[in-house]
Parts: structure tokens; sequence; C-alpha cells
């Protein structure tokens, strides 16, 4: 079987004349880089799938505050709001799921980069968003009215064949991506990594609605266009302004994409397609907003007073 491949549409032949679906594929790949035997590759898959898990927990349960001060708790304060504009529950879950674990990590707490670290939370919070909506994992809500919602239980391994499905095929976007451009905002600026999260969470969340691939895929690139010559202008050179709350936009963006291509909609431009202009846009991107902390909204003047401000306690 060929492990190589450059583009979707590579894929998709490997995947037809193997006569194998996607999952199983990325398991024997997995296999077959790592000499590990099926078992191993399985249980470290549940093992990663935990940490976003209880990341999650972390973020919901306890407001994170990082030594910077630009991370303030976000997730808990938009759990337990008792206003908003919309209410349903889908929706507020990957927000509030994206935005904690993503406040995990800039506060030094343990991740899953998917595909970064800055932009840990989109897959994870939009996967464990949409499991526990349709497979009911919630309690009773704390404080019942429209907005509040259900308290995330952690729930630990062996996990079912649907969550591991959706977390290997999020791992195809990723791994197309960093063929075709880049996963790395020093490269290609923000798009390279909440873009690349987002279309990786568009394409996972399509899988657990049960869409074929090629619509899966179609989902990842309206995300991902979304997200092109998206800056990364980190906040004193930390991932947390305005990294946290863009892992919530984006992961809406994500949904929106889902629900478009649920409804029938395609991206006209095909994922291969969008990937290369997402290169061509990266290598055109000014060097100020490719993740150095010397432009767009590091250098306004309340970036730049944070910037003084982390000096004396970083």
């Amino acid at each position: 079987m060929k492990y190589r491949f450059n583009s979707f549409t590579e894929l998709s032949q490997i995947l037809e004349e193997e006569k194998i679906p996607a999952p199983r594929y990325m398991i024997k790949r997995e296999m077959f880089i790592s000499g590990s035997s099926e078992e191993a590759v399985i249980k470290e898959l549940d093992r990663r799938i935990e940490v976003t898990r209880q990341a999650l927990i972390k973020g919901l349960e306890h407001p994170q505050h990082s030594r910077s001060g630009l991370t303030k708790g976000a997730a808990n304060a938009f759990t337990s709001a008792e206003r908003g504009l919309v209410g349903d529950a889908l929706f507020r879950r990957a927000v509030a799921y994206s935005l904690a674990i993503n406040e995990v990590n800039a506060c030094g707490g343990k991740v899953v980069s998917f595909p970064t670290a800055g932009s840990s939370g989109i897959v994870p919070g939009v996967i464990w968003a949409w499991h526990d909506c349709k497979r009911g994992a919630g309690a009773v809500p704390q404080k019942p009215h429209r907005f509040s919602l259900p308290v995330a239980k952690p729930l630990s391994p062996p996990y079912t064949a649907e969550l591991r499905e959706a977390f290997l095929i999020s791992g195809l976007v990723g791994i197309l991506i960093s063929q075709g451009a880049t996963l790395a905002g020093s490269e290609g600026g923000c798009q390279a990594e909440c873009g690349s999260a987002g279309a990786m969470a568009a394409c996972a969340v399509s899988w657990l609605e049960g869409l074929p691939l090629d619509k899966c895929f179609s989902a990842a690139a309206l995300s991902l266009k979304n997200s092109l010559g998206l800056a990364c202008d980190p906040v004193a050179g930390l991932v947390e302004v305005p990294c946290v709350k863009r892992n919530a936009f984006v992961a809406v963006n994500a949904l929106t994409a889902a629900d478009m291509t649920l409804a029938g909609i395609e991206s006209v431009i095909p994922f291969d397609e969008v990937v290369w202009a997402m290169k061509q846009i990266g290598d055109s991107i000014p060097l100020a907003i490719k993740e150095t902390a010397m432009g767009g909204l590091a250098l306004t003047p309340t970036g730049k007073a944070f910037k003084e401000r982390t000096r004396g306690v970083l």
C-alpha cells in the first residue's frame, strides 16, 4: 500500500484502489511510519484524545488566568453567561470548548497541538461539542436558562470508533496542508494555524454527520478559504491575543462550513487548489505579521503596553 500522497486527489486514488476507509488507512499509515502495532497506535490515539478532554474540563471548571494578564477565564465567563444571541447548544459548546482548551494552553497546561499549540482548541473543541450534543454526555445544567451549558463530564479511554475516526479524519487534512503549504504561523501567518485547524474541524464534523470523504474535504475547503490571508500578530509575542478568542471564532467558522456542506453547498475551488492558494498567500504575507510580533495587533498602543508589562512578569 502507498503511504505517500501529495494531494487529496492522490489520496482518493489510493483509497479507491485499496478499497480501504480513510480512518483505517490512517491507522495503517501510522503503523507503517512508527513501526508500532495496531494496538499501540490506537492506545496512543486514545491517550491524546483524553488529553483534549481533560483540557476542556479544566478550562471550563476553573477560570484560566495567565501570568501575562492577557488570558482571563473567557471560557468560564461564556459558559456562565445568562445573556446572548445564539442559544444553539452545539454553537455554544463549540465556542466554550475551544476557548477552554486554548486558555489551558495559554496558561502552560497540557494540550495536544491541533495542529499547533496556538490553535489547539479548535479541532477538539468542535469534535467534543458535537459528541456531547449528539451523544448526550453532558449533565443537567446547574443554572437552567437558555444560555447555560450542561457540565462536561470526564470521559476516559477506550473511546468509540466514531470518536477516533473524527480525530483521524481531521489529521488527514493537516497532513495535506503541511505538505502543500505549511502549518506554521511563522511561515504562512495565522491561516496556517487557526485556518488549518478550522479546515480540520470542518472535515471532522462533516464526517461525524455521515458525509462522504469528498464532501468532507469540500467543507474543509470552505472553511480554509475563509481564513486565507489571516495575520499572525500575537501581542507581546504570546499566543494569547488574538489567539485564544480566535480559536472560538474559527470553531464557529468550521461549523458553518459543515452546515453549508450538509445543505448541499460545495466549494467551487477544490481543496487541493485552496491549499495551493494558501501557499501563495503565505509566501506573500509581510514578515511583520508572520508571528514576529512586529506588526498588526502587536504594534497597537495596548499591544505595546502589554509587551512592556510582561517584561517584568515573565
